[in-house]
């Protein structure tokens, strides 16, 4: 009845407490896995993607339509009208933009996080498989030709992402490895010092004498 209090048995309240619970879907090897990529867990790998696509969106979308704004605006026009111009298009287009992107990141970093899940692993191929199907879910209403073009777009750019990303973590450690070689070594603490006064000498002798 209305205003009565709504009771569950245990099995009921361990079921739905079971979907809060995030952690216990994901062991600790993934999760290692994807801060070594420098990437948040799952799920909250969603809202962290979804966020930053939205940022991003809006600080492309503003850029692109300021300047589409001003390079429209009629030239007899003063700069003043210009800008203004430019500025009430950016205000219209770059929210849109910027959801575009939203949903684009969140469809995205929810499927990735089912890979994840369904595979038990976080690699690139999780990336790129959700690049393709996030592009090909999203254009779904454009027909056949749309969803493969789109779920190619998406995963040939994810793949170029993973594989910049793994050159640059290369290159990285290329770099540290070479700096550790370059370190200056210690000190021997026992036997005869490596240079004496007479060596050091020898090596200044080039100085001019005054």
């Amino acid at each position: 009845t209305w205003g009565s209090p709504i009771t569950c048995n245990q099995n009921e309240s361990d079921i739905v407490m079971s979907w809060f619970n995030w952690d216990r879907h994901f062991d600790a090897k993934i999760t290692q896995d994807s801060f070594i990529k420098g990437r948040e867990p799952c799920p909250y790998r969603v809202l962290d993607d979804c966020g930053g696509a939205f940022a991003m969106g809006v600080v492309a979308g503003s850029m692109w339509h300021f300047g589409k704004g001003c390079w429209q605006a009629p030239r007899t026009q003063g700069a003043r009208t210009i800008l203004r111009l430019g500025t009430d298009l950016m205000k219209q287009r770059a929210p849109v933009v910027g959801g575009n992107f939203a949903v684009w990141g969140l469809t995205f970093s929810a499927v990735e996080c089912f890979l994840i899940s369904y595979r038990r692993r976080d690699d690139w191929l999780n990336s790129v498989l959700s690049g393709g199907l996030a592009g090909g879910m999203l254009a779904g209403r454009g027909g056949r030709n749309a969803i493969i073009r789109s779920g190619l777009f998406g995963a040939a750019l994810l793949g170029f992402i993973e594989l910049s990303q793994y050159l640059f973590i290369k290159s990285q450690s290329q770099m540290q490895q070479k700096m550790k070689h370059m370190e200056v070594p210690a000190p021997p603490s026992k036997g005869e010092p490596q240079h004496t006064r007479r060596s050091i000498k020898q090596e200044l002798d080039f100085i001019p004498q005054i």
